[in-house]
């Protein structure tokens, strides 16, 4: 099975290390390890997801990895909340979230809080949301050792083992040491920022957790191993009960590390639960249902790129990046694209009375990601002109540009529709178009 490791955008931009098995088109399954751990530890059943047609993504968690460490040096739940948020959010599809320890509990945060379901399913091993105190110490005190490293392999595996005394001592070795290298003492060091290690409180997140858990409208999957000696079959159940709808499978003969372990039977539960609950058949929207599966379906209609322009009342260029145009008519020449009406630009767009469409080529990806961004100056270092008297900014080198004076403007829900009479245009016909298509920027080279 190929195996490709690309980079994910987390908060902030922070860029989060990820191995990717199967075809992007498939349906997604995004597996977070527990903290301390790797995206290596979730191989095995990337592979089986991936076999079974499933797009599987394992994701280093900040600081972890090969994943950027923290520049603010910030490890708190809030901000890995923000980081699988991010990541969901840029997918081509909604997607199952497959997670174990802290990062099962970020799942639950973001399944159940905050506008718009972002998930179709969670599979959850070994999770609860209720804490011992003396449990939690422990857990931070186990984490601060591991960052000291180890004297080799066999030390490490050793120190996993006596971690959970009452548990199978762990089989998959090769997956737990992905987190670590070897240092220039021979020693085994941490790959990651140590601060990444118990930095993380969750002792006041009971009641949110709780809240979360009761809200989340996706299908759930508890995974449990049976020899667990620290989350209990009382804890699972009671989380069993706290989410709608949730379903619960203990994997006998295993502990902590079921999915390792025991991996034939977890990948089992896990694909069974995928089939019945999360299938890869059609997503549906009806009217009034999750908008984000309209926007899925929306997004297999592929586009070209364009930035449109205007200007300010003081003379100042104005422009973002829009997929939303289209021919209108030829006589008269009409051409629009739309708006979010909460956009910080549209009032420049209604003031004006006039703007321009410029198409965009393959070599201008960068440009069209540029005028998307907050913050900046989008014309700084961009070589535009305004080619006709009181006309819009055009962006040189352009697949093709369309000077227009505003003929209509229409309320569309929450999108401004412009309207615009075409009374320039300019174009080149030996280049090819840049294309946006479920989500992502694609290239089309014609023969």
């Amino acid at each position: 099975m190929s195996v490709e490791t690309i980079a994910l955008q987390g908060f902030g931009g922070l860029k989060l290390a990820a191995d990717v098995y199967g075809l992007a088109e498939r349906p997604t399954v995004v597996l977070l390890p527990a903290v301390g751990q790797a995206r290596a530890f979730w191989r095995g059943a990337a592979v089986a997801l991936a076999e079974a047609g499933r797009y599987a993504v394992c994701i280093d968690l900040r600081g972890h990895g090969d994943s950027e460490h923290a520049r603010d040096g910030r490890y708190d739940f809030d901000v890995y909340v923000e980081d699988l948020r991010a990541v969901l959010a840029a997918l081509p599809n909604r997607a199952v979230v497959v997670a174990a320890g802290l990062s099962a509990l970020v799942a639950i945060a973001v399944a159940g809080e905050g506008p718009g379901q972002l998930v179709s399913g969670l599979v959850l091993m070994d999770a609860t949301i209720w804490f011992d105190e003396t449990e939690v110490a422990r857990q931070r005190e186990i984490h601060i050792r591991r960052a000291d490293g180890f004297d080799g392999p066999a030390d490490a595996l050793d120190e996993f083992a006596a971690l959970h005394p009452g548990e199978p001592q762990p089989m998959a070795g090769e997956r737990l040491l992905a987190a670590f290298a070897t240092g220039p003492d021979g020693r085994l060091q941490w790959r990651g920022d140590v601060k990444a290690l118990g930095a993380t409180s969750i002792r006041n997140e009971e009641a949110r957790l709780a809240d979360a858990a009761a809200r989340v409208a996706a299908p759930v999957a508890l995974i449990r191993g049976a020899l667990n000696d620290t989350v209990s079959d009382d804890a699972m159940r009671r989380l069993r009960d706290a989410i709608p709808g949730a379903e619960l499978t203990e994997i006998e003969g295993a502990g902590h590390y079921a999915a390792t372990d025991r991996e034939d039977a977890f990948n089992s539960v896990l694909l069974d639960f995928l089939e019945r609950r999360a299938p890869r058949q059609p997503l549906t929207y009806i009217g009034g249902s999750e908008p984000r599966v309209l926007r899925d379906a929306l997004g297999c209609f592929g586009t070209g790129v364009t930035i449109v322009t205007t200007v300010s009342a003081s003379g100042e260029p104005v422009g973002l990046t829009a997929n939303s145009f289209t021919s209108v008519s030829l006589d008269p020449p009409l051409i629009l694209f739309s708006l979010g009406g909460d956009s910080s630009s549209v009032a420049h767009f209604k003031d004006t009375g006039r703007f321009a469409v410029n198409v965009l080529h393959i070599g201008q990806q960068p440009l069209a990601a540029r005028f998307t961004q907050r913050g900046v100056s989008r014309f700084e270092g961009v070589e535009w002109a305004i080619l006709a008297d009181g006309g819009s900014p055009i962006l040189a080198g352009s697949l093709a540009s369309f000077d227009c004076r505003t003929f209509a403007a229409h309320e569309g829900g929450d999108h401004l529709i412009f309207i615009g009479q075409v009374e320039h245009a300019w174009f080149e016909p030996h280049r090819d178009p840049l294309l946006y298509f479920r989500g992502k920027y694609q290239r089309l080279h014609f023969a």
